[in-house]
């Protein structure tokens, strides 16, 4: 009993306990404690060189102003439009181009469809307001310049999301869906649509995270009297105004986590 109570303690199993235990002390590290010490920031009364805040106030957020409230309201309504715009796009280019051949038009499209991934989305900013400040179409001045470029951002997820998704026994059920007699409208319906929940689901969620942290090719197009929470916030760390910023960046990760956790949640079973 002594042998084999001491050889689940073999160098091997030693060795992989100490790198689970290194990567989990690391993921707390790199993303847990950051969110705790907003969290602390967001109620503490005063906070310098100590360890842990001097006192617990919740005084931030009741200074809370209503251009606070509205980068808030702001970011909430553009990301779920980009979500569902990006969602929509992407799943319609992923059904358009399942079973192409990925050379000649069809790599062309899917080249454009990830090109927002790989440029700098500072570049891609500077890009769009580049393109669209001059008519015929003239985007500089409305909130419409913001949702297009952190489309280009979320597009290419939103796509990949839905191409996963097209597994090759999803075109088994369409073909089968089709010669029983079903017409286009009611295999995308019926069939196609169902079997795709949970990849719109996670595109969705994605695309409205994505949405609402993203600062860099906002910062570089938002219009006069527009700002997203992302922008506030870098505006008040700018200032010196940590404290606040953690109140409005606590907020904005609560009103997220509940909008991710209410779209990703699974439907009831009937």
């Amino acid at each position: 009993m002594q042998l084999s109570g001491s050889s689940r303690f073999t160098p091997g199993a030693c060795l992989r306990l100490a790198i689970t235990g290194f990567v989990a002390l690391l993921c707390f590290w790199l993303f847990v404690l950051p969110v705790v010490v907003v969290a602390l920031s967001s109620v503490a009364s005063h906070w310098s060189g100590t360890i842990l805040p001097d006192g617990v106030s919740t005084r931030w957020f009741a200074r809370l102003s209503s251009s606070d409230l509205d980068a808030l309201s702001t970011s909430l309504e553009v990301g779920v439009g980009v979500a569902f715009i990006g969602t929509a796009l992407g799943l319609w280019l992923a059904l358009a181009l399942e079973g192409r051949d990925r050379r000649g038009l069809g790599a062309l499209v899917d080249a454009v469809a990830m090109m927002g991934s790989g440029v700098p989305s500072v570049v891609l900013g500077l890009a769009v307001l580049i393109a669209y400040h001059k008519r015929p179409l003239d985007l500089s001045g409305s909130a419409a310049i913001v949702v297009l470029v952190q489309l280009a951002l979320v597009l290419p997820f939103c796509y990949r999301c839905a191409a996963a998704a097209l597994r090759p026994e999803l075109t088994i059920l369409r073909e089968a869906a089709a010669s029983l007699g079903a017409p286009p409208r009611m295999v995308l319906v019926r069939v196609v649509l169902p079997q795709l929940v949970p990849a719109i689901r996670a595109s969705l969620a994605l695309g409205f995270a994505l949405s609402l942290g993203e600062l860099g090719a906002t910062l570089t197009v938002y219009p006069p009297g527009f700002a997203t929470v992302p922008i506030v916030v870098v505006g008040q760390v700018n200032r010196g105004y940590y404290l606040p910023a953690s109140a409005l960046s606590l907020i904005l990760l609560a009103v997220s986590l509940a909008a991710l956790l209410l779209i990703a949640a699974r439907a009831p079973r009937r």
